[in-house]
């Protein structure tokens, strides 16, 4: 049968489970496009079914690949209460009464498989990773058939409205993981066109007699280094940590076989911190972009004085008012901070997200070692070097980001020609070659305070991680210690170094962060800049033989 230029299968008997209706539906390729003739073009495969279900316009997340996988495999893995409902559209072929009949049998089918599930579980102690098939169940036993406008399914998500946590999480998802860097790129891009433009790209005033400071966009490098390069590396790697995790790490760790799909237990512990996502959009829009903005430069734009304010290549205007108009400067200053809310905003989602990976690592851990295994700790080991490892990155370009800001306010409220030749100076100073010392300018750098919350947020989110990270680890030793199992014994030979590990980036982490309070304190600070820098680079790049999981 054809509906709407489509093969269209009726669901099969009412007596399978999902799993076996899903099969059924895939070998019939039932929803797929027909040909000429009429014919189904054959069975649906993993990456054709991927695709069906991120091109369906109103599922704004999309699907995994790897999660479409394990719907293919010999496994006890169900599907979640959204999947099941794009997947009822797509055998339905987009015709309402069809797509009920299908999300009716699918229900059913995962009412059957949750049923088989608990009987060979009986004794297993019950946990939260289990609660969305629970809850599936009673929403189906209390309403066992859809409404004609898309079931029960439909009828929550439209309850539910919009879900900032959801849809934060979807801007990582690693189908799309270059969708927030390009923005970035793009967007920066601009702003380095308006500057060059008005001619603010590379300018210099005279803040004393006889110095001609270099202020320009270009040579800033809290917005180039920092938010051009730094920024946007930071997101793809908790891009790609979040596909690991969702799509390796937490199935891997379900050794006893897990009751829910992957997918649908991460997502909901992302929204249990629906709260922290709003207040983060909140603080970015108001903090860091409409009061900085209007406190720091919409007011002594207006007033047509810096006054103690720090001169950049924003406020140099009011210095040398032949460069560009006030109104133009209002304009570029109101792109430029909002640009910078918008991106910091992606940067402590990014944080929040690193959070609950490893919070969620940690509590799927504790949820699994009561079914004890002999390769849950070795598994639990791999997947904690990998996040470890991801985390580190991460924080390791967010101190130095923070970094980025605090040398480049520090060299603007400071005598030096140019950044280049004010960290030479310094390096001359402390080797004792005579030169004339720096000094600082009588203006007020706002960027230090900003800069610091910045570092410690960062800080602050690795060393919670690090301690969920550690109570793994931790438990994986204990229960390694009293069992004489080869495969516990190789888990025993894996926790040492992963401790090893642990400690090194632990020394960086404060290295890095100790160099952040040194810049501009001493004469020789750039000494240890440098060597920071180095040492950030070369960590940024560390391997360990188990890392990957297997």
């Amino acid at each position: 049968m054809i509906k709407n230029d489509k093969f269209f299968v009726a669901p099969p008997g009412q007596d399978g489970t999902i799993k076996e209706i899903l099969r059924f539906a895939i070998a019939n390729g039932a929803g797929r496009a027909v040909d000429r003739d009429g014919i189904s073009p054959g069975p649906w495969s993993p990456d054709q079914l991927t695709d069906a279900i991120s091109e369906i316009d109103k599922n704004s997340v999309g699907v995994d690949l790897r999660t479409v996988q394990l719907w293919f495999q010999e496994n006890d893995k169900g599907i979640s209460a959204d999947n099941i409902r794009w997947l009822a559209r797509i055998f339905g072929c987009g015709e309402t009464n069809a797509t009920s009949e299908w999300q009716t049998a699918l229900a059913a089918g995962q009412q059957r498989l949750n049923a088989k599930r608990r009987q060979r579980r009986r004794r297993a102690a019950p946990s939260d990773e289990y609660a969305t098939t629970e809850q599936l169940d009673i929403e189906v036993a209390k309403d066992p058939t859809p409404s004609a406008g898309g079931g029960l399914y439909q009828e929550k998500d439209e309850r539910d409205g919009f879900n900032l946590a959801k849809r934060s999480e979807a801007l990582f998802n690693a189908r799309n993981s270059l969708n927030l860097p390009i923005a970035v790129w793009t967007t920066c891009g601009i702003l380095w066109f308006s500057t060059y433009i008005l001619g603010v790209h590379s300018v210099t005033y005279s803040p004393a007699s006889g110095l001609d400071k270099q202020v320009g966009f270009y040579w800033s490098i809290s917005w180039t280094i920092g938010e051009m390069a730094l920024l946007p590396v930071f997101l793809i790697l908790v891009s790609d940590l979040i596909s690991f995790w969702k799509n390796e790490g937490r199935s891997s760790l379900c050794v006893s076989g897990c009751n829910e799909v992957d997918e649908s237990g991460w997502l909901r512990r992302v929204e249990n911190f629906s709260f922290s996502y709003w207040a983060i959009l909140l603080i970015c829009f108001f903090g860091i972009f409409l009061l900085q903005w209007a406190g720091v430069y919409l007011k002594p734009l207006l007033e047509g004085q810096p006054g103690k304010a720090m001169v950049d290549w924003i406020l140099v205007t009011l210095v040398k008012p032949e460069i560009a108009t006030k109104i133009e400067m209002i304009s570029v200053s109101f792109f430029a901070f909002f640009y910078s809310g918008l991106i910091y905003w992606f940067f402590f989602v990014g944080l929040l997200l690193l959070y609950k990976i490893t919070s969620d690592f940690r509590q799927v851990y504790e949820d699994q070692k009561n079914r004890s295994s002999e390769r849950l700790d070795e598994m639990a080991t791999k997947v904690s070097m990998r996040i470890m490892h991801g985390l580190f990155r991460c924080t390791v370009l967010g101190v130095m980001l923070a970094t980025s800001i605090k040398l480049n306010a520090a060299y603007l409220v400071s005598d030096g020609q140019n950044i280049l030749i004010w960290l030479v100076q310094d390096a001359l100073i402390f080797i004792g070659t005579g030169i004339d010392r720096w000094s600082w300018l009588s203006q007020s750098p706002s960027p230090f305070f900003t800069s610091f919350l910045l570092l410690f947020i960062t800080t602050f989110v690795f060393f919670l991680c690090s301690v969920q990270i550690y109570h793994v680890l931790e438990g994986s030793s204990r229960r390694s210690k009293d069992c004489k199992r080869k495969c516990i014994k190789n888990t025993s030979d894996m926790v040492m170094p992963a401790m090893v590990m642990w400690n090194r980036m632990l020394a960086v982490v404060v290295l890095l962060a100790a160099n952040y309070f040194a810049i501009g304190v001493f004469y020789g600070f750039s000494f240890l800049l440098a060597a920071c820098v180095v040492l950030a680079i070369y960590s940024f790049f560390w391997r360990d033989k188990f890392v990957d999981v297997s």
